[in-house]
């Protein structure tokens, strides 16, 4: 049943995923940080494992840099798209995609070695259990191998901010509800950079976790920057001046969470 609601959940959102966010300036702008904290975690390494891969834009980006990618995720419709979009950028020889949620992956790919794995821009906040993902994946990673995971974050002023002053307290402070927020049939939870270290313990070692969207919004605004142009070219130097401040990833929209597999 959980397999059918993964599904259901980002099917419908497929067609127009890229349309509402990719292709945005603001998508464009926060989906380049987010690669150069992949590049330089994944540098030197060959075979990634790509958890929640949508509409394929990571794995292509890191197929083109020369990795070998096995692109998975739960939405049949979502993983269509991604192998259409590999075809058409000539880079579909280098991955391999896997429709199948993220709980099964360790039965799924079981016997195969991967030299990282990565996530980008929410997918993870959709595990039913980080304990037992974490569990299921350890078996598939190398040794020393890096984990890089962009999360969504659980203390966004910049959100309270702007649905509160629509009038939306519900909206505002969703991340925050106990046990998650409910999204078309999934339960969405919002885990701490403190949290999510625990979970994947004792697997895993937390490096660093950096902000993604400490001054720059989330996706609501990206209608916004289509007009202003400026302000997003000022917003975006101070995210990039703020990407040290790790302390930022506890309030930003996402953030970047960078992990070391543990050595047998």
């Amino acid at each position: 049943m959980s397999d059918f609601i993964h599904a259901a959940a980002f099917d419908g959102l497929a067609q127009r995923y890229d349309a509402q966010f990719t292709a945005t300036a603001l998508g464009s702008v926060l989906r380049q940080m987010s690669w150069r904290r992949f590049e330089r975690a994944f540098a030197g390494r060959e075979y990634l494992l790509d958890i929640g891969c949508g509409t394929g834009e990571d794995a292509i980006h890191l197929a083109r840099l020369g990795h070998r990618v096995v692109a998975t995720d739960a939405s049949l419709q979502m993983v269509r798209m991604a192998s259409r979009k590999a075809e058409l950028a000539g880079c579909a020889q280098h991955i391999r995609f896997l429709w199948t949620p993220m709980e099964q992956l360790g039965v799924e790919l079981a016997g195969e070695k991967f030299d990282g794995v990565y996530s980008n821009f929410g997918a993870i906040n959709c595990a039913p259990d980080l304990a037992t993902l974490a569990r299921g994946l350890a078996p598939l990673l190398r040794p020393q191998a890096p984990l890089a995971w962009v999360v969504m974050g659980r203390y966004v002023p910049w959100e309270w901010a702007w649905y509160l002053a629509r009038g939306d307290a519900g909206t505002a402070f969703r991340r925050l509800r106990r046990g998650g927020a409910a999204w078309r049939g999934l339960q969405v939870r919002y885990p701490t950079p403190a949290t999510l270290a625990r979970a994947l313990q004792p697997y895993f070692t937390r490096r660093v976790a950096t902000p993604l969207g400490l001054v720059l919004p989330g996706s609501y605004a990206a209608p916004l920057f289509e007009r202003a142009p400026r302000l997003l070219a000022t917003l975006t130097r101070a995210e990039q001046a703020l990407q040290r401040l790790h302390a930022g990833a506890v309030f930003a929209d996402h953030y970047c969470f960078e992990a070391t597999r543990l050595s047998v």
